[in-house]
């Protein structure tokens, strides 16, 4: 009996091996590709570099503006001094609008050393002066205050008075305050698109026209 068990299954054997060799297995047929040959474009490598690259385009600035004008007033001056400083100006080829100004409002503060005997001597203290630190000092020649040394000329009183006990601290004991411009109408100078070489020049004069000041102002 054992042997007809082998025969049947070798028998079976026999028959599934037929079957799986006489069925061909499926294969998948390949999937189409929807090419469309119009829309293809061949890209080179230094085209592929560039669209690789980030842009680096500088935006363009935008219009500069303009600076606004710079104007500037020279004064106040009486009327002798006035008469000179226009020529002054004159001769700089420099023009000008003429401002007038109240007595109040061309009143200015000096800070100052009284006068000293000599013009050696005023020297001798201006250098002694500048030692301790003092930029701004002239010696003045106006013949009423001749030999005298300004240390600064100020609108407001407050500021003269901070400045004078600034300048005593420093050890410039002998420095005073006193009031300049306050007799009668007073002239200034109003000057636009003045050049640097002209502002230089204005700057000089003002030795020449003691308690002058030269200030930036709103042009008109």
């Amino acid at each position: 009996m054992r042997w007809l068990l082998w025969l049947l299954l070798l028998v079976n054997a026999m028959l599934l091996g037929y079957f799986q060799l006489a069925v061909p297995r499926h294969v998948a047929a390949p999937v189409a590709l929807d090419l469309n040959a119009a829309k293809i474009k061949i890209v080179s490598a230094e085209e592929l570099a560039a669209k690789a690259k980030p842009d680096t385009t500088v935006p363009s600035s935008p219009q500069s503006i303009a600076a606004p004008p710079v104007c500037y007033e020279w004064g106040s001056f009486a009327a002798p001094d006035a008469t000179r400083a226009k020529e002054a100006l004159d001769r700089l080829a420099i023009a000008v609008t003429v401002q007038k100004h109240t007595p109040q409002e061309a009143i200015r503060y000096w800070v100052y050393i009284p006068p000293l005997k000599t013009p050696e001597a005023a020297q001798a203290k201006a250098v002694e002066v500048r030692q301790l630190g003092v930029e701004e000092i002239f010696i003045i020649q106006e013949p009423k205050w001749r030999n005298a040394i300004s240390l600064g000329v100020f609108r407001d009183e407050g500021l003269a008075n901070k400045y004078l006990e600034e300048l005593r601290n420093r050890g410039v004991k002998s420095a005073v305050k006193g009031q300049r411009n306050h007799d009668g109408e007073q002239t200034g100078y109003l000057i636009s698109n003045m050049t640097p070489a002209q502002l230089e020049e204005i700057n000089r004069l003002k030795t020449e026209f003691f308690g002058s000041d030269l200030k930036q102002v709103e042009c008109k």
